[in-house]
């Protein structure tokens, strides 16, 4: 059954009348009668009473006029649909990020931007380790995902920078430094006690912290680690030690935590990358990628 006959058959329905129907279709009357015969044979039922001034549609009929109506619209959306997919103004859109990364404020901008930009686009969102999210766009599960560091070399991986975050430090209100006005030097937190959230579960930022640290003169005593960032400001908050985190944290927790400027010889930052794959012919993509390249729109726009 070709949509063809199907578009007849609606025609001699609606039109209520073989000969009317013919001239709808652009055709003559004795194949439009052809097709009708070839659509009952074809289904074994009888479809139109024929009635001395035209054709009155069965209960048969009724239930192919309305299953007809229904494919034949959804037939005719088809190309409209193939031409939004591949200009990516439909379809899905994966994205991963690392855990301290969802937490800047840039990203939930982006994505804003992006929907407002694209409402038919599906945005699915991953929070993994970074190493897990670069074998994620390597085996083409994420699309894009953004990390605290660019993607090693040799993998066919584009790494775009896209902001560098400072560093500060979070510590309980009832630390010693916690009344000092002025930046800390971050030599100066060496005698205190550290609390870290665990490698595996920030190994870009966690190695970032502990650079800035070694490049300052010191390695952090660390005496308690965390599932995740925002599991740490617990920790801190119950004074077990002070922390070096990400600016963006401040506007999660304030309660019974102190946040204070680090000042060092060499800039305390936690960049933050986004990683796509070289040769990338994903339209949703280039699209996320034009605003990444107008950061300051989306600065602007959190601001």
């Amino acid at each position: 059954m070709d949509f063809h006959k199907l578009k007849a058959f609606v025609a001699v329905v609606e039109e209520s009348n073989i000969s009317r129907a013919a001239i709808r279709m652009n055709m003559q009357q004795p194949p439009l009668t052809r097709i009708i015969q070839q659509l009952e044979q074809e289904l074994g039922a009888t479809l139109l009473k024929r009635l001395p001034r035209g054709v009155e549609v069965t209960e048969a009929g009724k239930a192919l006029y309305q299953e007809a109506l229904t494919i034949l619209a959804h037939a005719q959306a088809i190309p409209k649909r193939v031409q939004n997919i591949a200009q990516g103004l439909e379809g899905q859109i994966n994205i991963g990020f690392t855990n301290s990364v969802g937490l800047h404020s840039f990203l939930p901008a982006l994505l804003r931007q992006f929907r407002e930009a694209f409402a038919a686009v599906s945005i699915h969102l991953e929070e993994d380790g970074s190493n897990s999210l670069i074998d994620s766009i390597i085996n083409e599960k994420n699309d894009i995902v953004f990390l605290r560091k660019p993607a090693p070399i040799g993998l066919g991986l584009n790494s775009l920078h896209i902001l560098d975050e400072p560093l500060i430090v979070a510590m309980p209100n009832n630390h010693p430094l916690a009344g000092v006005n002025t930046p800390i030097q971050l030599l100066g937190l060496e005698p205190y006690d550290f609390v870290l959230y665990r490698r595996l579960a920030g190994q870009d930022l966690f190695d970032n912290i502990l650079a800035s640290c070694y490049q300052a003169g010191f390695s952090p005593n660390i005496v308690q680690e965390a599932p995740r960032l925002t599991s740490s400001l617990n920790l801190i908050a119950a004074g077990i030690g002070l922390s070096i985190v990400p600016e963006a944290i401040r506007d999660f927790w304030n309660k019974q935590i102190v946040y204070k400027t680090l000042q060092a010889d060499t800039p305390c930052i936690a960049p933050i990358y986004a990683v796509y794959r070289k040769n990338l012919n994903n339209v949703r993509i280039q699209h996320l990628l034009k605003l990444l390249h107008n950061i300051e729109m989306i600065d602007a726009s959190i601001k």
